[in-house]
């Protein structure tokens, strides 16, 4: 009976396999099913340049900035890309006292850097001192160069101190009314004390911040790849990777992204618009730049010392035409030296009209009938406020030729003419700027404290030092208004252009964006 038995249950047994395996089977083959696992979600974006830095504190450069917004957070960052208003970040809440000196955070108490240690008021204080303080163990990290929170605030704040756990105060030496949206940026991002300490001198290769990516790794010149942050404070995004692609060549990127092998691409030229703006495929992203191209003038070199000479040359040029010609539908024309996305521009400035004839007039005013000889300096390579620069000097050269101004065109090597501009060594020289979108940051830093143009005006420096001195946006609206008017009058500079961000990405993708920084932004990517 026992024997029986057990042949009977050793039946039952076999047919319970037969059933289960069939069950779990492919319905139309009846193999077995593999175990479905959630695709890993990797979003690919090939850019032309790669990073030299991942340390927040001293990235400077194009291929650094866009990282810096995935692996780190700010107290405070830009709730709109249009009107860069401040929202809350790693600090809950702030305010300020009476005098305007004193800037008080309160800092989320839950937040955890991508090594695991904790985000609190040291952790601030460490970041911010140790690019401001000389006596700090950790300043000039690695002899990275230019720290940008030393270009920006060095002058305004006077101590960063942790005052408890999660609160943080910032003192600063005057009212300086930009304060805030400063904080918004990249360099005054946080790091983790604990990677600093570890790391030393290398930590610019092994970022730790508190962002929604952390970093993975960095194969120089080839790419940089992060993966999400499971414990993100904030949104924690669709994308579980990213990968920085480097891809100097533009046309290259293109292909890459027509061909599917990278999800977006950063940067266009004028030539491949039309191919991008006819594919169905493709999503064109265009944003005005926060930038200017101009043209700096050395007010004490002959005959540029002349308000009418310097009148004559804004007549002399047909902008329109330029800016239509170099940016092919990429860029708009500059009237001030301030993009007009920014607080307080001047839209009632009406721009110097294209009148050769007029110029003609007030260089014969000037004593000069006919006309003089002049060089005209110019940088050979594509920077990201004009993609030709050699060709808007040629235009250049023969508008003011009309007016029997003879330019010497002479093409330099990035640092060569730099140098020459620093040292005051042109007439005229073709530059450009991009920075953080406050009108300090062109008006009184490019205007009045650039060293390319020699031009002291009192009035000017009374105005812009009222602008900084009040936080009201009112008011700085009003100082900055003036300021261009005076600019304007006496020509201290010529603007020329703006140069449109832009990037493109497949139609397939959501929630990619470019702000009006220049960042690109995969915070949100879903497909």
């Amino acid at each position: 009976m026992r024997s029986k038995a057990g042949l009977i249950s050793l039946i039952a047994l076999l047919l319970l396999l037969v059933l289960f395996a069939v069950g779990c089977g492919d319905a139309e083959n009846g193999e077995p099913a593999a175990p479905e696992e959630p695709d890993e979600k990797i979003f690919i974006i090939a850019r032309g340049t790669d990073a030299k830095t991942l340390d927040c504190g001293y990235a400077y450069h194009e291929g650094e900035i866009d990282l810096m917004y995935h692996l780190y957070d700010g107290l405070v960052r830009f709730k709109d890309d249009e009107s860069l208003e401040i929202e809350p970040a790693l600090a809950a809440d702030w305010s300020v006292s009476e005098d305007g000196l004193v800037w008080t955070f309160n800092l989320r108490d839950d937040v955890k850097f991508h090594d695991g240690t904790d985000f609190n008021a040291d952790a601030v204080e460490f970041s911010f001192m140790r690019i401001l303080d000389e006596n700090h163990p950790y300043y000039g990290l690695g002899d990275q160069g230019l720290a940008y929170m030393d270009w920006l605030l060095s002058g305004a704040i006077k101590e960063v101190r942790a005052v408890d756990d999660y609160v943080v105060e910032v003192e600063l030496n005057d009212v300086f009314g930009p304060f805030l949206m400063y904080m918004g940026i990249y360099s005054q991002f946080i790091v983790s004390p604990t990677a600093v300490e570890t790391h030393g001198e290398d930590y610019f290769q092994n970022p730790v911040g508190t962002g929604p990516f952390k970093f993975d790794e960095w194969k120089r010149d080839e790419y940089v790849q992060m993966s999400v942050n499971d414990g993100y404070w904030g949104e924690i995004p669709a994308i579980d990777t990213i990968i920085w692609k480097v891809v100097p060549d533009e046309s290259t990127r293109l292909m890459e992204l027509q061909s599917g092998n990278v999800h977006a691409i950063k940067s266009i030229s004028p030539a491949q618009l039309d191919t991008i703006l006819a594919s169905d495929d493709l999503a064109m992203m265009q944003v005005a730049g926060s930038n200017l191209f101009y043209a700096a003038i050395n007010h004490q070199a002959e005959p540029f010392d002349d308000l009418r000479v310097r009148q004559a040359f804004m007549h002399a040029i047909d902008f329109d035409a330029l800016v239509e010609s170099v940016y092919e539908g990429l860029g708009t024309r500059a009237v001030n030296p301030m993009p007009p996305t920014l607080l307080g521009y001047n839209h009632d400035i009406e721009p110097y009209a294209y009148d050769p004839d007029r110029a003609v007039e007030l260089l014969t005013e000037a004593g000069l009938p006919d006309g003089f000889d002049m060089d005209l300096h110019v940088f050979a390579e594509s920077r990201a406020y004009v993609g030709r620069p050699v060709d808007a000097a040629e235009i250049f050269k023969s508008d003011l030729a009309q007016v029997g101004i003879n330019a010497n065109v002479v093409v330099n090597e990035w640092g060569t003419h730099r140098s020459l501009l620093r040292e005051h060594e042109h007439q005229v020289g073709f530059i450009g700027w991009f920075d953080v979108p406050h009108p300090n940051n062109f008006l009184n830093l490019l205007v009045l404290r650039a060293v390319n143009n020699q031009y002291e005006n009192p009035e000017l420096e009374e105005l812009s030092n009222k602008a900084l001195a009040t936080i009201d946006p009112a008011e700085q609206e009003q100082y900055y208004r003036e300021m261009q008017e005076i600019i304007l009058r006496d020509v201290v500079v010529v603007p020329i252009a703006h140069s449109d961000y832009t990037a493109v990405v497949l139609d397939e993708i959501s929630g990619f964006r470019l702000d009006s920084l220049g960042n690109v932004l995969a915070h949100k990517v879903s497909f």
